[in-house]
């Protein structure tokens, strides 16, 4: 997922997908707080539970309408 695609979700609470380091697929419910480049990771959504590298990102969908 590119940085544009994910700001559309900012403010909004949200289910996101992801894969983790061992390659398996974990939802959780986020409320997006931010997306950022961080200089040597690369781009993060911000949320309030947990930051996720964009480039694991599979899905979001959003739980608030």
């Amino acid at each position: 997922m590119r940085i544009p695609d994910a700001k559309q979700y900012m403010g909004r609470h949200c289910a996101v997908t992801y894969r983790d380091r061992h390659g398996d697929e974990i939802t959780k419910d986020l409320c997006i707080q931010d997306v950022a480049f961080v200089p040597l990771y690369g781009a993060y959504l911000i949320g309030d539970i947990e930051d996720v590298c964009l480039e694991r990102v599979t899905q979001i969908s959003a739980l608030d309408g």
